[in-house]
Formats: C-alpha cells, structure tokens, sequence
C-alpha cells in the first residue's frame, strides 16, 4: 500500500484542525479512524465501491478510484488498484471538498 503526498497532507492537515477545533481525543480518534479504513481497504479492496467524481470530470475516469467512508467522520479515502497488487491511497476526501481540482496537483 502506497500513500501519496497529498493523502498524507490531508490527514495531517484534518488531525491538526480536529485538535484546534474539538480537542485531542477527536483527533486521535480521527486518526484510529483512518488507520482502521486503511486496514480494511489493505484486506477488501473490492469490497469498496467505485467513486464517481461525477460530470464534468470525465478524465478523472480514467483513475477508476475507489472509495471508502470513515467511522464517524464525514471523510472518504479514494484510492486505485494498479496491476491486483499494489493499492495506491490517493486523498482523504472531506464531503464539502473539491476533489477533482486537489487531484489535479499531484497527476
């Protein structure tokens, strides 16, 4: 399993403003919530639906993301199979983010 640059920002980024805003036990909660989706993408990667970034973005199509829901948090963890083996976690998406323009930077 292989995490991208801007995964890693994301998850930084939203434990850091979960401590801000809510305090350490939600961001640690937080962060046992994303270790807990990774392992079970690493176990059931098709046991996640598709992700479909929806009109306009035809060319994010081509990625055939993936997509998994947090316990308790209103982020997703979108992320490609290469080849049936490798599993690349490309964002951690909140609902009220703009994911096709954030996955544009790292392509």
């Amino acid at each position: 399993m292989q995490k991208s640059a801007l995964f890693l920002r994301q998850w930084k980024y939203h434990a850091h403003d979960y401590k801000q805003r809510a305090g350490l036990r939600v961001a640690e909660r937080f962060i046992t919530a994303v270790e807990q989706a990774l392992e079970f993408i690493r176990a059931n990667p098709y046991a996640c639906a598709p992700y479909d970034p929806g009109e306009g973005y035809e060319d994010l199509h081509i990625y055939k993301f993936r997509k998994w829901s947090l316990r308790d948090f209103p982020h997703l963890i979108l992320f490609r199979l290469n080849d049936n083996s490798s599993i690349f976690i490309e964002a951690l998406y909140a609902h009220k983010m703009d994911i096709p323009s954030r996955l544009s930077v790292e392509k």
